[in-house]
C-alpha cells in the first residue's frame, strides 16, 4: 500500500510539472496587428503578405466570401474586392486582448473599417476578429484567421396597446 501511495504522488507531482503557462500577450502583440491592419490599408495585398503563413492548406475567414483555403486565395479575393474601392482605413477597437502559450498566440478584437468605393456610399462600420499566431523564428505569423461582422439584430417592436373602451355616452339625469 505504501509503494502504491509513493506511486500515485509521483504520478500527481509530474502531472504538475513545466506545463506551459498561457501569458497575456497584449504589450507585444497589439503593435504587431496594429501593423497588420495598417498593411490590409494600403490596398495592396503584398503589404499585409509576410504577416501570413503561406502553408497549404491553411483557412482564413473574411467578411466575404466564407473563406479563402490558403494565402493565395486571400489575396485574390482581396484584389477582386479592393479593386472596387478607392480606399479602406481598418483600426483595431480598444477592446484588444492576447493570449500566448509557448510559441502559438491567439489574439480577440474589434476593428472600425471606413470603406470609400469607386462607386456608391461609404461603408463603415465594425467588425469582431480573432486570429491565430506562430512564432516562426523571429517573427510572428498568422496560421488562421476570421473576421466577421454581427448579424443585425431584428428590430424590437412594442407590442400593441390594447384598444381602448369606447366611451358611452352619459345619460342626462334631466327631465
Amino acid at each position: 500500500m505504501k509503494l502504491l501511495s509513493v506511486v500515485l504522488f509521483a504520478a500527481l507531482l509530474a502531472g504538475c510539472s513545466d506545463a506551459p503557462k498561457t501569458e497575456n500577450a497584449a504589450a507585444d502583440l497589439k503593435p504587431h496587428m496594429q501593423k497588420v491592419y495598417a498593411a490590409w490599408s494600403t490596398l495592396d495585398p503584398a503589404k499585409p503578405a509576410p504577416y501570413y503563413a503561406k502553408d497549404a492548406g491553411l483557412v482564413f475567414f473574411d467578411l466575404a466570401p466564407f473563406s479563402y483555403k490558403g494565402w493565395s486565395g486571400y489575396e485574390e479575393g482581396f484584389k477582386k474586392a479592393a479593386s472596387e474601392w478607392n480606399s479602406i482605413k481598418i483600426e483595431l477597437g480598444p477592446d484588444f486582448q492576447a493570449s500566448r502559450r509557448g510559441d502559438v498566440a491567439w489574439v480577440v478584437y474589434t476593428l472600425n473599417f471606413d470603406i470609400e468605393p469607386k462607386a456608391g456610399e461609404r461603408m463603415k462600420g465594425s467588425a469582431r476578429g480573432t486570429d491565430i499566431l506562430e512564432k516562426r523564428g523571429d517573427n510572428w505569423i498568422i496560421v488562421h484567421e476570421h473576421v466577421s461582422v454581427p448579424m443585425m439584430e431584428p428590430e424590437k417592436k412594442e407590442p400593441p396597446k390594447p384598444a381602448a373602451k369606447p366611451k358611452t355616452a352619459k345619460k342626462s339625469r334631466r327631465k
